[in-house]
């Protein structure tokens, strides 16, 4: 019997979401647990009655699972995939973060997401979020049972311990998609009035899922004559990924939202000072002492973040003390990906 595993796409997909969920099954897979990857094919999160059809259709060709989790971003799309799963086997929510709370929505399509997933987690045995402010917000907006509610941290990958320097240009650094939700905008407009100050900010993440918003961050970084010194790189390597942390003095990401913040942690655990907001669960994931979070969308906070940490070596030191000595209180992808299959062998 297996655990059945359920994505919307591709599970290689540059996003946090899938990110953590190919963590949790590799360390399933190396652990000897069990389990079963199925992707779905359709237009998610707003998949057409086709779509939907052609899912389920799919689902109902499974044997043998002993449970099944299905992510977010297709079984909070529809309740019918929900209710056609719960059939079969006890079935849990994976829920990163609520589809309809997701930046760039029309009015209309995030209340068509809240019915959606409100009727589909009534299929459900439980839900694992992957923070403790996610379970506070599921139980808050769709009044699902908190004792039915488990959360499961996002393992925090190690890397080398970034040292402190003194140098300029100061060196930023800012993990994300360009989506809206990442706030790049508000960090461009915030720099775009600080350019007599020593900095370099480079970009990673991938630029695809909003080709419009890619287009007009360039167009502001070209417009104020920063291309030398804003940098977008796309999605990289880990091997890429790792030799930016190691190069860069600050972590800087203007989130509007997040259901965790897995850069902010590995930031964290790599000894970099933090700036961040105080968005969704970001306040759970960044201790005080290791950085400086500010009101999402304030951007005079965030420019005077900015001129704090650019302008003040000796308090990038304290943040990046704090950062080190915080290191160990973030869970290794080993540990979740148990804590996963256990509240899984439960129901």
């Amino acid at each position: 019997m297996t655990i059945h595993f359920i994505i919307p796409g591709d599970i290689d997909t540059p996003t946090g979401g899938y990110r953590y969920d190919r963590a949790i099954l590799d360390e399933w897979r190396k652990a000897g647990i069990a389990h079963e990857l199925i992707s779905l094919e359709g237009a998610f999160p707003f998949p057409t009655h086709s779509d939907v059809e052609e899912c389920i259709a799919k689902v109902n060709t499974l044997s043998g699972a002993r449970s099944i989790v299905v992510d977010g971003l297709a079984g909070g799309a529809s309740a019918k995939l929900m209710e056609a799963l719960s059939y079969q086997a006890p079935l849990t929510a994976l829920i990163h973060h609520p589809l309809c709370l997701e930046n760039g929505l029309s009015v209309a399509e995030a209340i068509r997401l809240k019915g959606e997933e409100q009727k589909g987690l009534a299929h459900t045995s439980q839900v694992i979020t992957t923070s403790k402010a996610t379970a506070k917000t599921v139980h808050d907006l769709f009044g699902y049972p908190q004792n039915r509610i488990r959360t499961v941290l996002p393992g925090v990958e190690r890397g080398p311990i970034s040292q402190p320097s003194a140098d300029k240009p100061v060196r930023l650094i800012c993990i994300g998609s360009v989506i809206e939700r990442k706030g790049h905008r508000d960090l461009i407009a915030a720099l775009r009035n600080l350019t007599e100050l020593g900095w370099v900010l480079d970009c990673y993440g991938a630029t695809e899922f909003d080709p419009s918003l890619y287009r007009e961050l360039t167009s502001m970084v070209e417009a104020a004559e920063l291309t030398t010194r804003i940098r977008f790189h796309g999605a990289v390597g880990a091997e890429e990924l790792e030799a930016a942390y190691g190069n860069a003095d600050v972590f800087v990401l203007a989130s509007h939202y997040e259901g965790y913040g897995m850069a902010y942690a590995e930031a964290i655990v790599r000894g970099l000072p933090v700036l961040g907001t105080t968005a969704g669960a970001i306040p759970d994931t960044v201790p005080e002492a290791c950085g400086i979070l500010i009101e999402p969308g304030n951007q005079k906070a965030l420019e005077g973040a900015l001129q704090t940490m650019i302008e003040e070596p000796e308090t990038r030191k304290i943040f990046h003390e704090a950062a080190v000595k915080h290191e160990p209180d973030f869970p290794s992808w080993t540990t979740s990906a148990r804590d996963f299959a256990e509240h899984m062998s439960r129901v």
